[in-house]
């Protein structure tokens, strides 16, 4: 590996003559032979660990993975959302798998810019390193969906298959962050098992943070209403009280993840990987600290292993029943956000609101013929009011409505329900505190099982 990289050889056994004929004896001195061994193993395995540490700086190629598989980098988020977001709403087939490249490079390319400028060549080194995995960086769309392809991954031993009858999925069902290649020597740290393990935890992120997104888009169009509650808050209030417990789960869904989950495992192989850093920097062989840091290769490939363990299982990908219960709620919540926007949508309300817009801007800066008096702007506002209100209020009150609100009311219920259920009996029988917190965050001031009891 370290020839590989084009270094020279950390140990020579022959360098004269003399070090020749203790070669000899250490061949025919069995302990000498071993202690000579393990000392040309350690110093060829410190010098390949200051070799990815220092000179290939793999941590940041691990702060690359964390911006962008986990999700950390939030204008990369937006910024490709914002571009991308018609596009994936439609089934695969539909999709423009190039378009949506195109997308991914441009707000790839935005949110690498943004990084301070490097000083010196080892920094230089470690931003051309950056730069290749940001260049190589590629959707891929898969045909399982999430749940499908962990129960593949589960059981692949076995070779058991169903299910033929797979629907089709969204762009944001089937959307997988990739590599076109990962250049040596990061793929020591970077290779197929483990990207698989980043791929897990971004399906499972991207499309909890796009629900989170079309509920917070949900929740604007619903402040458009402010000036009819006093008129169809009766009617009205079954559907901002399911948007309130919705955006509550998804919400401190999001944050368990990303916050509970990610942040604080990050955080203890990030200062582990620093500390192997700076015994690697100042040829500390000697340095006798208990501090636990990777003081091998080995060391270190097991963290980072670790690592993804500790961030894979904790985001519930481990377990069956536990993930099947959260996509179906965010399903149900996706499912509810798209029924809500047709609603929306029928009422032209965005229409009342432009029209009052427009007037607003004559009232203000209006002259001549365009220039309109306050008191009619507010004799006409009032009059759109009260149509729009009658209108919605209409709506309302049809059994069709009524009909949906319940349902979804039902289904989300009976899903949160029996996801808490789950929550607590595997928190019960395996003592993981990690379910603990969420089940806390969910359950918070017993939020979700008043919620729970007083549908039941």
């Amino acid at each position: 590996t370290i020839h590989a990289c084009n270094e020279s050889a950390p140990f020579s056994a022959h360098s004269d003559g003399n070090e020749e004929c203790d070669d000899v004896k250490h061949l025919l001195n069995p302990l000498s032979l071993s202690r000579f061994i393990d000392h040309a193993y350690q110093k060829a395995s410190d010098s390949l660990l200051d070799l990815l540490l220092n000179k290939y700086d793999v941590l940041s190629s691990l702060i690359f993975m964390k911006k962008y598989f986990l999700l950390d980098q939030g204008d990369f988020f937006v910024d490709f959302l914002d571009a991308a977001e018609e596009e994936l709403v439609q089934e695969l087939p539909n999709v423009s798998q190039g378009r949506v490249q195109n997308w991914l490079a441009s707000s790839v390319a935005k949110t690498i810019e943004v990084a301070p400028p490097r000083t010196n060549s080892q920094e230089n080194n470690t931003a051309s390193h950056s730069s290749q995995l940001a260049s190589s960086l590629r959707f891929n769309f898969k045909k399982k969906s999430l749940n499908e392809q962990l129960e593949d991954f589960h059981r692949r031993g076995n070779g058991s298959k169903k299910r033929s009858n797979q629907r089709n999925l969204s762009g944001f069902e089937a959307l997988e962050l990739d590599f076109e290649s990962v250049p040596f020597p990061t793929s020591l740290v970077l290779n197929v098992q483990q990207i698989r393990s980043y791929q897990f935890v971004f399906r499972q992120i991207f499309f909890a943070k796009y629900v989170e997104r079309q509920l917070v888009h949900m929740w604007t169009d619903h402040q458009l209403l402010k000036q009819m509650m006093v008129t169809i808050r009766r009617e009205f209030g079954p559907t901002l009280s399911l948007r309130r417990r919705m955006i509550h789960f998804i919400q401190n869904f999001v944050y368990y993840m990303k916050f509970d989950v990610i942040e604080p495992n990050w955080r203890a192989m990030e200062s582990k990987l620093r500390a192997a850093q700076d015994y690697c920097s100042n040829n500390d062989a000697n340095n006798t600290s208990r501090e636990s840091f990777p003081r091998t290769v080995d060391d270190m490939l097991m963290e980072h292993n670790q690592f993804l363990i500790c961030i894979v299982t904790q985001c519930l990908l481990t377990n069956s029943d536990l993930i099947k219960t959260v996509t179906k709620l965010m399903t149900t919540c996706l499912l509810f956000t798209t029924e809500i926007k047709k609603f929306i949508a029928s009422t032209k309300l965005h229409e009342y609101h432009e029209i009052t817009r427009v007037e607003r801007s004559k009232l203000r800066h209006g002259k001549g013929s365009k220039y309109i008096s306050g008191a009619e702007f507010r004799a006409k506002r009032d009059e759109r009011i009260k149509r729009c209100s009658e209108r919605i209020l209409g709506e309302l009150k049809t059994p069709t409505y009524q009909h949906m609100i319940r349902r979804f009311d039902e289904v989300f219920s009976t899903h949160l329900a029996t996801f808490m259920k789950l929550l607590k009996e595997d928190h019960g029988s395996r003592s993981n505190a990690h379910l603990a917190n969420l089940m806390m965050q969910l359950d918070y001031n017993y939020f979700v099982s008043s919620s729970i009891s007083t549908k039941e």
